[in-house]
């Protein structure tokens, strides 16, 4: 049996390492980004060339191997529509990697993790281990996803005051976009620097703003995407009208504040519960071991095992449900 795992898992495991290197180190459209960097925000031909690496040209080998496999998983991702959901998770993201990579990686990784523990000889803890690498992955993604939402959703009052203040001095509201990806740190300012750039390659700047709204999922941009469209197609004050939207961005924003300290105490009640039964099992594994073998390498044990920690996630997410409040 170990040299079966030896022979088996260790040049999957190799081939894994190689793969992640490979894919982590490679350096992505070096023609496309050197050909647009004259039409982003902050450009100047001096700092491009003088700048170490500034021609943008890396080598890396190319495996046709690995590339065929990450074409594989692409065709069939995109057949069964998970390859847009891929994408569209990632770009909210932010992660620097294609969907057809990350698929790739995601499927090895959980296929050679399962592996390892069924070729090990114990089915129950190889399903368990697998479920946990199939679902983490989603979960750090889905995490990272929130958290720059909410960072973007936290600048927005600050780049609608800047930028009705551009709009007051005089200035068109490109010019007003261009000063706020300049002048506001990401993930708003990425995000800015990237319609200021497609504005500038002649794509509508409604439209560059709705894609943005898309990509990081905020129901408070669209709002100013919206405000921003009807403004240029009725006209108006547009600077007055922004100025309205981020007052009220400001008071939600307090309203929401007010309801998560209200909220508080059910919230940590809802993390004792989730965290006791984890605690005690640790304590009783450290202490007696002995006791929970019938648990832990018994059939009937291991489903029960297994079906309880279900149940203890189907629990937290109804109690994450019952204390969050939309606003």
């Amino acid at each position: 049996m170990i040299v079966l795992i030896a022979v088996l898992v260790l040049p999957a495991a190799g081939l894994l390492a190689w793969g992640v290197l490979t894919v982590a180190t490679w350096r992505r459209r070096p023609a496309l980004e050197k050909t647009l960097a004259p039409y982003t925000v902050g450009y100047s031909r001096e700092s491009t060339a003088t700048a170490p690496g500034g021609t943008g040209e890396h080598e890396f080998v190319r495996s046709p191997l690995l590339q065929r496999a990450i074409d594989t998983v692409a065709e069939v991702a995109a057949r069964r529509g998970l390859l847009a959901v891929v994408e569209a998770k990632l770009d909210q993201a932010d992660l620097p990697f294609r969907p057809a990579e990350a698929l790739f990686l995601y499927l090895v990784v959980a296929v050679l993790g399962g592996l390892l523990v069924f070729l090990a000889g114990d089915f129950f803890w190889g399903a368990g281990v697998l479920a946990a690498l199939a679902i983490l992955p989603w979960v750090a993604v889905g995490f990272l996803a929130a958290r720059r939402t909410r960072a973007f959703v936290a600048q927005l009052p600050d780049m609608l005051q800047l930028l009705g203040a551009t709009l007051r001095s005089g200035f068109s509201i490109m010019q007003g976009l261009d000063t706020v990806a300049v002048q506001l740190p990401d993930p708003m300012g990425k995000e800015m620097r990237h319609v200021v750039a497609e504005a500038r390659l002649g794509r509508p700047l409604a439209s560059a703003l709705d894609e943005v709204s898309q990509r990081v999922k905020s129901e408070d941009f669209e709002w100013v995407v919206s405000a921003i469209g009807i403004q240029r197609e009725v006209g108006g004050n547009l600077s007055e009208l922004l100025d309205i939207v981020a007052d009220t961005m400001n008071a939600r924003s307090r309203l929401r504040q007010e309801a998560h300290t209200l909220t508080a105490e059910g919230r940590i009640g809802a993390i004792v519960i989730s965290l006791l039964p984890i605690a005690i099992g640790v304590f009783i594994y450290g202490t007696n071991r002995t006791y929970l073998d019938p648990l832990l390498h018994t059939g009937v044990g291991q489903v029960l095992f297994y079906g309880c920690i279900g149940l203890a996630v189907i629990g937290m997410v109804w109690m994450r449900s019952i204390v969050k409040i939309e606003i």
